[in-house]
């Protein structure tokens, strides 16, 4: 767990943050990125080791720099690589030298802010590019966790946060309302205890098999300093399985809750935009739990980004 230097871990200052983002996820929303200050505070915490994309580059107003994945041309086209894809690389560059487009117009997820970035004819040293097959350079363990290991279980993470949203937020309404045609509080509906258990589980599994997958994968690279492909599969697998669970533990609540969950007061109408929204990520599309069978199977994988 990294420390900020003041005796707290990032987590509890994560933690703290939460009740200042619960008042504030209207304005966020609204304004489709986080506010200003409260941005400038999780830097000075020490947050945002920032990376983007060319499209959906999340808190791209934000950042200071942007990194950028790229396709290597020569003569012209796209340079292959031995193997025979196009050879691509991280490029790092001031956000100064990027324009950024406004095209996060969309239906969950707005307070990302995951604008398109243009960039037209920048030089970039080579010292400021990298790929992933070069060398390491920094010897902690962490840096020989595989890119895609680091960040999509951040996906399923997100998802999971929003589900345990939506379950204490389904707890409170069961608590107060009476549906129609009914005198019975919902708590004591039995549909809606049903529900809420069947929530409860998929949650709280697929949490314990994300922190499973990533705690093995930690122990093998601290031991060893590699990341053996099995246990890359079990992390993409967990972390698609995360964002699914968190799909269906939403809608069960969303459905349970009635009418109630269509108006834009209730967090629940929220939570089922935003964890729909993060299935569109690249890093849980279904082709992944292609790669990650073959893997299961004793297969090679099918690409050497899993």
């Amino acid at each position: 767990m990294a420390n900020t230097g003041n005796g707290f871990t990032l987590l509890e200052v994560a933690r703290s943050f939460r009740p200042r983002i619960l008042a504030q996820r209207d304005e966020i929303e609204a304004l489709r990125r986080l506010p200003e200050e409260m941005t400038r505070e999780l830097a000075r915490a020490g947050f945002f080791r920032v990376t983007g994309r060319w499209s959906l580059v999340s808190g791209c107003e934000l950042g200071s720099w942007m990194v950028l994945l790229c396709v290597v041309h020569e003569d012209g086209k796209p340079r292959p690589t031995p193997t025979g894809p196009p050879e691509i690389r991280f490029m790092l560059l001031p956000s100064s030298e990027c324009e950024i487009i406004d095209t996060w117009t969309v239906g969950g997820l707005r307070g990302t802010g995951s604008h398109d970035v243009a960039v037209r004819d920048v030089f970039v040293p080579a010292a400021y590019g990298s790929g992933f097959t070069d060398p390491h350079v920094l010897p902690e363990p962490r840096y020989r966790i595989p890119p895609f290991s680091r960040v999509i279980p951040g996906l399923g993470a997100m998802g999971l946060g929003i589900a345990r949203m939506a379950i204490e937020t389904f707890s409170e309404i069961a608590g107060a309302k009476i549906p129609q045609r009914t005198t019975q509080m919902l708590c004591d509906n039995h549909g809606a205890q049903v529900r809420m258990s069947q929530a409860e589980s998929l949650v709280r599994s697929a949490r314990l098999f994300l922190f499973d997958s990533l705690d093995r994968l930690w122990s093998t690279v601290s031991a060893t300093g590699e990341a053996p492909m099995e246990q890359r599969a079990h992390v993409r697998l967990a972390a698609s399985h995360a964002v699914a669970s968190a799909v269906q533990a939403v809608d069960l609540l969303y459905v349970g809750a009635g009418a109630t969950s269509l108006y834009t007061s209730c967090p629940l109408e929220r939570a089922f935009r935003d964890v729909h929204a993060i299935t569109q990520h690249i890093g849980v599309h279904p082709r992944v739990m292609e790669t990650t069978g073959r893997v299961l199977f004793g297969l090679p994988s099918d690409t050497p980004l899993l």
